[in-house]
């Protein structure tokens, strides 16, 4: 990479870092709503917690696909009672297949990307070591399994990065700043921290999801489809399904959850991928919950069942 791409895309990783941190803050700040809750500590549990006040699984539940993100992997606030983890525990296997690992696909949305009058844009492939290549043939490899790519024969090309993420696991990303510069920006407005922790400072109960892969649910349209092409050293494939680094992406995606919790009016708050439910009673919290697990179910998406946090007193 060429130190004037290393900046340009290590600028844009510095974005994303940003919006990720806002986000955390609003995870991190929250005030609870009362003194009591100020001396709770926060304490969560999966469905498969076992204890003497906790039944595991309500009677009469079975699926299959239980070690791949299936809707045990919830987590229930401890500071819940017992009747109230039971309540969350029928409602979530109500929508059992709404959790899973694999991203769903919406039909609600699609992604677009609009260079004008712009030429095809083609990029080299990056050097990369031998060690590096092993791990874009897996990636590509899982990614066609998903079907997240396909084989290309555009006349775009971008090239790839490997990004290591938090949890040890390596990302394949695509460069994309020579086609964003010339991408007609979406200015669909995003979250502004203070705005949400205004909005979460209140609430009694909150619930956070977190949506598979986010990205990846939504669909590209056929010119997205071409200019969304990425070359290596196997070949030239393009997406069928929103990257991650595409320009407007965060717009799109960020439409696309502010349409899933239009009716929940003041209740309910997202930030890209990230979906944050609040309320000062039980009994809205699981109507909120069902509404958006509804909504969820009926656009094709799926939620990460151990990344949502269901039933806190705050957020972490």
């Amino acid at each position: 990479m060429s130190p004037a791409s290393r900046e340009r895309f290590q600028t844009k990783q510095e974005v994303d870092e940003h919006l990720q941190r806002a986000w955390m803050a609003v995870r991190s700040n929250t005030p609870p709503l009362s003194s009591s809750n100020r001396s709770r500590e926060l304490k969560v549990c999966q469905f498969t917690a076992q204890g003497d006040d906790d039944a595991e699984w309500p009677e009469g539940v079975s699926y299959e696909g239980k070690s791949a993100g299936g809707v045990e992997e919830v987590n229930l606030s401890m500071t819940l009672g017992r009747m109230q983890r039971q309540q969350i525990k029928e409602l979530c296997t109500s929508y059992v297949p709404t959790f899973s690992a694999i991203p769903g696909l919406t039909e609600w949305a699609y992604h677009s990307t609009d260079t004008g009058n712009a030429h095809p844009i083609k990029v080299q492939p990056y050097w990369v070591s031998s060690q590096a290549k092993t791990a874009i043939e897996r990636e590509i490899q899982d990614m066609l399994q998903m079907g997240v790519i396909c084989p290309s024969g555009s006349a775009w090309a971008s090239p790839v990065v490997l990004v290591p993420k938090p949890d040890g696991e390596i990302r394949l990303c695509v460069d994309y700043c020579k086609l964003n510069a010339v991408t007609c920006p979406d200015n669909y407005p995003m979250p502004c921290t203070d705005e949400l922790l205004e909005k979460l400072g209140w609430a009694q109960f909150i619930s956070t999801l977190d949506l598979t892969k986010g990205y990846w649910q939504v669909p590209l349209d056929e010119s997205a489809k071409e200019r969304s092409a990425f070359t290596t050293h196997v070949g030239l494939y393009e997406f069928n399904v929103l990257p991650f680094g595409l320009q407007n992406a965060p717009a799109t995606f960020q439409r696309l959850v502010d349409g899933l919790l239009a009716g929940l009016g003041e209740h309910a708050v997202a930030d890209l991928d990230d979906v944050a439910l609040f309320s000062d009673s039980w009994a809205e919290h699981l109507e909120y919950l069902q509404k958006v697990f509804e909504c969820i179910r009926e656009e094709g998406l799926t939620v990460k069942a151990k990344k949502c946090q269901i039933g806190l007193n705050r957020v972490t």
